[in-house]
């Protein structure tokens, strides 16, 4: 699970679209909030989020994302309390390899041997970085797509690792997740 936003701060990020993967390289991409000259029709937006929420609520259907702390604040803001969150692979990757980066790109390099469509590369860099919302649906399906599918493949590298190592198992679930939880709040 993914969101994709206009901005990094989540308390002023504004939702744009949403991905999901459920197997290995497949995956989609919701539109809900794109605005440029020319878009395509989309999705109602809170019709869509009110379809969608009993299963972002929902305890009993697992959620794994990367950084799903960002992700619960940005549903938060749309009154959505997201539940049911198995794994981050942030705080995976933090847990194993505490002193390397634990950004989805560098987690895909280094676990998957896979490079990664960065953000600047479909938003632009400095004065000419447009929002998300300006990103044609395309682009920004197949970069939303592919941080679903790529967070969900590193998960499987990393969740046998921790498996292995109990205490460090136990250090992310036990210690991690929870205290994600707490910062969440």
């Amino acid at each position: 699970l993914d969101t994709e936003t206009t901005a990094l701060d989540p308390m002023q990020a504004q939702l744009v679209g949403i991905s999901f993967a459920v197997k290995a390289g497949e995956a989609a991409y919701l539109p809900l909030a794109h605005r440029y000259a020319g878009v395509p029709p989309q999705l109602t937006f809170d019709e869509t989020l009110a379809r969608l929420k009993p299963w972002l609520e929902s305890a009993r259907h697992k959620k794994v994302g990367q950084h799903l702390k960002y992700d619960r604040h940005i549903f938060a803001n749309h009154g959505i309390e997201l539940r049911g969150i198995q794994d981050d692979t942030l705080l995976e990757s933090y847990v194993l390899e505490s002193d390397k980066s634990h950004d989805l790109g560098n987690l895909a390099e280094r676990h998957l041997g896979l490079k990664s469509i960065s953000y600047d590369d479909i938003t632009g860099k400095g004065a000419k970085r447009i929002s998300f919302a300006e990103v044609p649906i395309e682009k920004a399906a197949e970069y939303s797509a592919e941080d679903s599918d790529l967070t969900l493949r590193v998960h499987e590298a990393l969740a046998p690792r921790l498996a292995e190592e109990p205490q460090l198992d136990a250090l992310y679930r036990e210690l991690e997740l929870p205290v994600a939880e707490v910062l969440f709040r």
